[in-house]
């Protein structure tokens, strides 16, 4: 009897527990930098298909570079992860601090030497490496004071990064209408 009785009470503790909610939504607030002012940081049409992305942890806070070659007091590191926390694909948009402003940018062949601003692209599900060649990254609105930053970006990519785009090395992956909103200098 005492076994059936301890059954049904930590069932009964599970289905209360279950059931509880909050109608708090204090953490949706612009004061937790955590949380993205929209569903995703990060969106883009990857030949042609819909990316929605927000970085690894499911935010839209900015992530450390993880290079040295990108100092974080350089750069700011926007990552977007296609398929959530454990997904394989991802668009990373490194943008130097002194772009950090109003502006269009030119994205070239990455040059690892924190000269400019660049776009980094992970596309495991393709049987070979991507390299953004060409592109633009805009920066159409940035917030000094609550360290937010929006724009627009659209590349293209190679798989032979030594040869311009031609014949013999097509663009292999296209990416359009690309959107990110971050917050940056988040405390860590």
């Amino acid at each position: 009897m005492m076994k059936i009785t301890l059954k049904t009470l930590l069932l009964f503790f599970i289905l209360v527990l279950n059931s509880c909610s909050s109608d708090n939504n204090s953490d949706e607030t612009p004061d937790n930098p955590t949380v993205p002012t929209s569903k995703f940081a990060m969106t883009a049409k990857v030949d042609g298909k819909l990316w929605e992305m927000n970085n690894p942890f499911n935010s839209n806070a900015a992530t450390k570079p993880l290079f040295t070659y990108y100092p974080e007091t350089e750069y700011i590191q926007l990552q977007g992860r296609n398929g959530g926390t454990f997904g394989m694909d991802e668009i990373r948009l490194l943008i130097k601090r002194s772009d950090l402003k109003i502006g269009t940018y030119p994205i070239t062949l990455a040059t690892n030497d924190a000269s400019k601003t660049e776009i980094e692209m992970s596309f495991n599900s393709k049987a070979n490496i991507q390299y953004p060649i060409e592109g633009t990254l805009s920066v159409t609105s940035i917030d000094l004071n609550s360290k937010t930053v929006k724009g627009t970006f659209a590349f293209n990519c190679v798989e032979d990064y030594s040869k311009p785009i031609s014949t013999s090395n097509p663009v292999t992956t296209k990416v359009t209408e690309g959107t990110f909103n971050y917050k940056y200098d988040v405390p860590k």
